[in-house]
């Protein structure tokens, strides 16, 4: 639950404490007392913090609250404020509700009421974050994004790699993507020969006039879709329309004899050479992947046949099949690779392993030098990368053999490397949890002493995540999993361990003591401590001394 902040801000102290105390003492869920004599040091706050509620006093010196409102809800806006006053105007209470104060209270109606106004804030804040304002946001923001969630649910689908209980023509009508998965589709794939002298920007913008020329020359045939992928290359979806028919060999040589139109239009247009390689025939859904890779391989392997190529898969390339499964491994290790990264930098200890295990049963790597070579390679650099951000590098680097892990030329001794790997990425992840658990340690130790100084200061999550250099909502779920205690609680705990010490040792009043160990009121002080010990503080004063 979210933890929220409320702010009291009023030129007398003794009314901030008091409202500060009460507030604390109805124990509202998941809430922060923050406090404030004037409405600067209530802007100070809000400059370190977002403020959920804020209950202000209106005539105070130097700056109201009405323009303290103003100045939240600039810095705030779904900030809620409730004004708390001494004066029964009626033009008061209307140029607050004309702000969008959520309440206007009287001082003399009491704390029921002033509660209630809080309780009724905090109401209308959790019924905007459920009601559908989110939402609705996300809604928009969906739109504006949706041509980059389609390039990435492109590329995903081209490369393979989504995932295969996904139910895809639902997703592809949730990013308004018009094609059908009960028909076939036909790929695309083109790639700008040289850029000369543009610069990044220019490149970016030359894809997208690329694409728009291509979709006047193929639309009108054909649903397409193209997505601009690495730093010069495009590849189109094309499908024919339900209201057209087409043979997929019709298909394919409309598409080639359009390719060659956006080529001249985009020499004359854009001064650009570009080279397609498009797909003979239409291929199911589940295939799209493998010829996409297919006709990558073609316009890799023909660089040396020159610029403003027109190739199709039509002949079938020399050991296409051993080609194509090496294409596909190679692939396999980039992947995974990354995704072992991820487990090392998460500490994901059985995550990582199990993948590990993975490449010892592929089959493909296992049977062919050059793919051990180029998995020992990805390998590598995976650790290497990984011990240099954690600054581990030097330790790890003697004890990794490089030549080993590359010489690894049988399916055995690459076996006993990959185990050998196996081995030192245990004594990683075992580093990590210690670092990771010493680090827990100093940030607890930190807090424990910055509270034990500072009992009658400021101790708010905002204060303590300053000093500790975390966001006070992540630093309160981190302590709560370090030490299994609230800091709130802890907070209290020690400030009532301090309050008993004085009153054991000292002749300090309890009211005294009260605002030394950092409590709002004397009268809050007292019913807490009698909650906690059954005791007033004076009762417990005199009942330790007569135990002595």
């Amino acid at each position: 639950m979210t933890i929220r902040r409320i702010l009291i801000v009023d030129d007398e102290p003794f009314i901030v404490n008091g409202l500060a105390g009460m507030i604390k003492e109805a124990e509202l869920p998941e809430s922060e007392v923050y406090k404030a004599s004037s409405a600067a040091e209530a802007l100070s706050w809000l400059e370190r913090t977002a403020m959920d509620i804020v209950l202000t006093d209106i005539c105070m010196p130097g700056m109201d609250g009405l323009e303290l409102q103003r100045r939240i809800l600039q810095r705030w806006p779904r900030c809620k404020i409730v004004f708390l006053t001494g004066h029964n105007d009626f033009n008061y209470a209307k140029e607050a509700i004309h702000h969008r104060a959520v309440d206007y209270i009287l001082k003399t109606e009491g704390d029921a009421a002033i509660l209630a106004a809080v309780r009724k804030a905090l109401a209308e804040l959790e019924r905007e974050f459920e009601m559908g304002t989110q939402l609705e946001k996300a809604q928009a923001q969906i739109q504006s994004a949706l041509p980059l969630l389609q390039k990435e649910f492109l590329l995903d689908l081209f490369r393979g790699d989504l995932h295969p209980t996904m139910r895809l023509q639902e997703r592809l009508d949730e990013l308004d993507m018009p094609f059908s998965t009960a028909a076939p589709v036909l790929l695309l794939v083109g790639k700008v020969d040289e850029w000369a002298d543009r610069n990044a920007s220019d490149q970016t913008l030359l894809l997208y006039a690329i694409q728009n020329i291509a979709e006047e020359y193929l639309s009108p045939a054909a649903r397409t879709l193209s997505f601009a992928y690495d730093k010069n290359r495009i590849a189109w979806l094309i499908q024919t329309p339900d209201d057209q028919e087409r043979e997929g060999s019709s298909l394919a040589l409309y598409v080639r004899g359009m390719a060659e139109k956006i080529q001249t239009t985009c020499g004359e247009l854009l001064r650009l050479k570009l080279s397609f390689a498009s797909a003979s025939e239409l291929v199911p859904w589940s295939f799209i992947a493998e010829r996409f890779e297919g006709l990558n391989r073609s316009l890799r392997r023909s660089f040396a046949m020159g610029q403003q190529l027109l190739l199709t898969d039509d002949q079938p390339e020399p050991e296409a099949a051993e080609s194509a499964s090496r294409d596909s491994a190679t692939k396999w290790i980039r992947k995974q690779a990354v995704q072992l990264e991820v487990c090392l930098e998460n500490g994901q200890q059985t995550e990582f392993q199990a993948k590990l295990t993975e490449w010892l049963r592929h089959e493909t790597i296992g049977s062919e030098p050059e793919l051990r070579l180029v998995a020992s390679c990805q390998l590598l650099a995976t650790f290497l990368a990984f011990a240099s951000a954690e600054g581990a590098l030097k330790e790890l680097s003697e004890r990794i053999d490089p030549d080993k892990l590359l010489k690894a030329h049988t399916r055995e001794s690459w076996e006993e490397e990959i185990l050998r790997l196996a081995e030192l990425a245990d004594s990683v992840f075992v580093r990590q949890e210690g670092m990771n658990r010493q680090h827990g340690r100093s940030v607890v130790a930190t807090i424990h002493q910055y509270v034990a100084d500072n009992l009658g200061g400021d101790l708010s999550l905002t204060r303590i995540g300053e000093v500790v250099a975390l966001n006070p909502a992540y630093l309160s779920r981190l302590y709560k999993q370090l030490t299994g205690n609230g800091l709130s609680e802890t907070i209290t705990e020690a400030r009532l361990a301090e309050a008993k010490r004085l009153l054991e040792e000292t002749n300090e009043k309890a009211q005294d003591v009260a605002i030394k160990v950092g409590f709002e009121s004397a009268a809050y002080f007292t019913r807490l401590f009698k909650k906690m010990t059954e005791r007033t503080p004076q009762e417990y004063r005199e009942f330790s001394r007569k135990s002595r």
